[in-house]
């Protein structure tokens, strides 16, 4: 049998604790009737002092897949997509020396005159 390793077993709690914050917002009675089991079910399998607990083992599950847990309202993004994002935004602001510059508005050389355009 193998075991987790520290990076994963914390990263298992971490994702326990997610769980646990997220259910505690229900009463267990609830949770129990939303998936047709007794409470008494729904507290054995939330209870992580004990090691075959269905929370510990869903917990390790996604650990050892590296999946996360988070709040349905959170977004998530490729961290690649966003480095490109930040670099392309970073490269637009390195050319303005003060806020100013932002709103300056471009001089074009036309015909030996020069024009601003908004």
């Amino acid at each position: 049998m193998h075991s987790l390793s520290k990076e994963q077993l914390a990263y298992s709690c971490s994702i326990q604790a997610h769980i646990l914050q997220g259910a505690a917002a229900y009463k267990r009675c609830h949770l129990a009737q939303y998936i047709n089991v007794d409470t008494t079910t729904i507290g054995r399998w939330l209870d992580s002092s004990q090691t075959d607990s269905r929370l510990v083992q869903f917990a390790a599950i996604l650990a050892i897949c590296d999946l996360k847990v988070v709040p349905s309202h959170m977004q998530c993004y490729d961290r690649h997509k966003i480095d490109i994002l930040f670099h392309l935004a970073k490269d637009s602001f390195d050319r303005f020396d003060s806020a100013d510059d932002f709103f300056m508005t471009q001089m074009i050389h036309q015909g030996g005159s020069d024009e601003s355009i908004r």
